[in-house]
């Protein structure tokens, strides 16, 4: 059998940023004994191997390299083939066994958490500290997002309310409907069913935002009027029932870019009734959102689906019945488009050119400007 103390003394050793004299002080031997083990010129007294591997949390066998399958076969076999069958605090037993034994298995480490978490919510004082240490270790030293993601949000079901935003902002993928999923595992954890629905709701409408964010990003901008037609009533049609057949105030900007872009469509096919009707529901929606003030909270509809979440006007952001709020995803339409631009556009716009010298249109512009 090979060994690999040399591989893994300087491994260890450096993960935790220590320096060759920093480790001999541990161990309380001389810095050229850490130069020789590491370059393979000698191993550490048995003895010592216990202290070297406790200090780095790791076993024995991992220390000399002789774990790699056996520790697999026994997380397997004794850990995940047999937790699950378990009582919950039978399962929490081991589970915190095996994390002692592999302080550095993180499937180990966030099963540990989210047991914690979930089952033994009377115990989180007493197990706070290992949560904190697995946490911040995992952030630290485990390059897998999911894993990282996992032991965030098992933090935040069991740290103190004003502590969710730290943890939050340690992991820079939880934004937006993140991290209103993030308060709405807690809140249902802790049986807060107020502050639950609040939360699921503002993320309906920001999980809905995205979602038509990513359907307008479609090859039928441009191309062909017809396809751009299909896309854009298929578009509309959603809308539709999203907002129960009904333009809330909230979704007139979304409108407006809807009815412009069919207006053009029509257009391009000739078809001038149905462009000239887009174009006019168009500038009545440019009108209705001109005589909202700003910082106004706008209705959203459904509110089976957005409960009381607000859209401020202006502002780029939603606002919680509790009068927090929350940033607005990229993507959803929230400012209305500059109709005399569009109209009087060189580039971008071509359908509209069939129509801009009739007078219908010109009449049109006149109270776009007005």
């Amino acid at each position: 059998m090979e060994l690999m103390i040399a591989e893994r003394i300087k491994k260890y050793r450096k993960a935790h940023e220590m320096t060759q004299e920093a480790l001999a002080t541990v161990l309380n031997v001389s810095p050229q004994s850490i130069s020789k083990w590491e370059c393979g010129d000698g191993y550490p007294d048995i003895t010592l191997l216990p202290s070297i591997a406790n200090y780095f949390e790791i076993t024995v066998d991992e220390l000399i390299g002789n774990d790699e399958i056996s520790a697999k076969e026994d997380i397997q076999k004794n850990f995940f083939n047999v937790i699950n069958s378990l009582s919950l605090d039978a399962q929490l037993d081991l589970a915190m066994k095996y994390h002692k034994k592999y302080p550095r298995n993180w499937h180990i480490a966030t099963s540990l958490m989210h047991r914690i978490t979930r089952y033994h919510g009377d115990r989180e004082d007493e197990y706070r500290k290992v949560c904190v240490d697995v946490c911040e270790r995992l952030l630290k030293e485990c390059t897998d997002s999911t894993m990282r993601k996992s032991a965030v949000e098992a933090m935040c079901m069991m740290c103190d309310e004003g502590e969710i935003g730290g943890w939050l902002n340690k992991y820079s993928n939880f934004w937006y409907e993140g991290r209103c999923n993030v308060y709405e595992k807690r809140y249902k954890l802790l049986g807060e069913e107020e502050q639950y629905w609040m939360m699921r709701n503002a993320g309906n409408f920001l999980r809905t935002s995205a979602m038509i964010g990513r359907l307008r990003e479609h090859k039928s901008y441009v191309g062909k009027p017809e396809e751009s037609i299909a896309w854009n009533t298929m578009y509309l049609n959603i809308l539709d029932g999203i907002t129960q057949n009904t333009i809330p105030d909230g979704w007139i900007c979304e409108y407006c870019m809807q009815y412009i872009k069919l207006s053009a469509a029509y257009f391009g096919l000739n078809d001038k009734n149905s462009g000239y009707s887009y174009l006019e529901k168009a500038l009545e929606l440019q009108r209705r959102w001109e005589a909202i003030p700003e910082e106004t909270l706008l209705d959203l509809g459904n509110p089976l689906f957005f409960g009381e979440t607000k859209l401020v006007k202006d502002d780029w952001h939603i606002q919680l019945p509790n009068r927090e709020k929350l940033p607005l995803l990229q993507g959803f339409k929230h400012s209305i488009v500059n109709l005399v631009s569009v109209m009087e556009a060189e580039k971008g716009w071509e359908w509209f050119n069939s129509v801009r010298n009739e007078e219908r249109w010109s009449k049109i512009l006149s109270e776009v400007k007005s």
